[in-house]
């Protein structure tokens, strides 16, 4: 038996009561489970394998790869989320872009408590800033695995504004470096006044961090 704290990435019916999960555990990174009888149950699971939820989970091992999750207990709920068409389709981005990292590289605690950080900030967040703090998620969860850093990988200088740009691999260059480079107005990343940026612009930042890490084209979406 393990129990840990978790939040909830993705989740599939399967046959007529149970539910296939992805939970992202504070303690073990990633884990696949199945919850039996889940669909419908108001008793034993409620709450907990809800969106945007904090709960403690406890699993038993099996003989295949999923866990068999036993309990689910609601730790935290961000209701303020639900509140805004806007925030529930950012926090929905937020999710997938984690889920999305995490078949790159494993998940950590830091992860999880990136994540918890931007629930909390979306729950109360405006509908014109909620795109900010997806980008300041997109920025954290690469750091986390080595794909961004704070010094241009062309000559090493810090990384400062203005001039700075996105190429496609994903890399900040610097404002001399950048000069005869194609790619995304960068400056976003490094400037705590983000006010005055286009969210269309906020978004293409965003896709294209994640295109460069990926090494595929990534469109942001929420969950289907």
């Amino acid at each position: 038996m393990a129990e840990s704290q978790a939040i909830l990435l993705d989740r599939v019916p399967y046959r007529d009561r149970d539910l296939i999960l992805t939970l992202l555990t504070k303690d073990f990174g990633v884990i696949h489970a199945i919850a039996r009888g889940a669909r419908g149950s108001t008793r034993r699971f409620a709450a907990a394998l809800d969106l945007f939820v904090v709960s403690t989970v406890s699993w038993t091992l099996g003989k295949s790869s999923l866990v068999t999750l036993t309990q689910a207990s609601v730790i935290k709920q961000f209701p303020g989320i639900f509140e805004s068409l806007h925030r529930l389709e950012v926090g929905q981005m937020a999710t997938v872009l984690l889920r999305d990292l995490t078949f790159e590289a494993p998940a950590g605690e830091a992860m999880f408590l990136h994540l918890l950080q931007t629930y909390t900030a979306l729950e109360i967040a405006d509908d014109s800033d909620a795109l900010n703090h997806l980008l300041l998620l997109a920025v954290n969860l690469l750091d986390e695995i080595g794909h961004f850093g704070r010094n241009c990988p062309r000559c090493g200088a810090q990384l400062e504004p203005p001039g700075l740009l996105l190429l496609a691999d994903g890399a900040v260059l610097c404002r001399s470096c950048s000069h005869f480079a194609v790619g995304v107005p960068a400056d976003q990343l490094f400037t705590d006044d983000k006010s005055s940026f286009d969210p269309s612009h906020t978004a293409n930042l965003i896709a294209t961090l994640m295109s460069g890490t990926l090494g595929r084209p990534y469109q942001l979406r929420g969950l289907s």
